[in-house]
């Protein structure tokens, strides 16, 4: 497939626009979040078209402790050298994912509630292990090259 000259500028347009974004500490640390979010949101989605919601409702643990990880490690690695505190702003970033998600599912779901109080704390803990998890080995990782 021969890509034209406006979509070789769209592209470039785009990886532009989120390297601005990651340039700074806030926009790295939104694009860390929303990375965890959407990817979250697009695997629940996708596992929705398979199977049942109470099937699906077996798989967001794992859904989450991998985009929470994902999300630690996106964000120490955008931000190694400009942050403090990293493994803190990892976990909190984990938790604002975690937080999120399960939001939206409530907003979303023909159901009504289908995230109760103790699942969200349930949630909120594995969010904070993964994100740490993730944040450890991007520290790891920078310290090995």
């Amino acid at each position: 497939m021969i890509l034209s000259i406006r979509q070789l500028q769209d592209n470039k347009l785009s990886i532009s626009f989120f390297n601005r974004l990651t340039a700074s500490l806030p926009g790295a640390i939104i694009y860390s979040i929303l990375a965890g979010v959407i990817g979250a949101l697009i695997l629940m989605i996708y596992l929705g078209g398979m199977v049942a919601t109470e099937s699906l409702m077996k798989w967001i643990p794992w859904i989450l402790g991998f985009n929470t990880a994902i999300t630690g490690y996106s964000l120490i690695d955008k931000t190694m050298e400009r942050l403090h505190n990293k493994r803190i702003y990892a976990v909190g970033s984990g938790v604002i994912v975690v937080v999120t998600v399960c939001l939206v599912l409530t907003l979303t779901s023909e159901f009504g509630n289908i995230v109760t109080p103790a699942q969200l704390a349930m949630y909120g803990i594995i969010g904070v292990i993964f994100s740490g998890f993730g944040a450890w080995v991007s520290i790891k990782r920078h310290h090995f090259e």
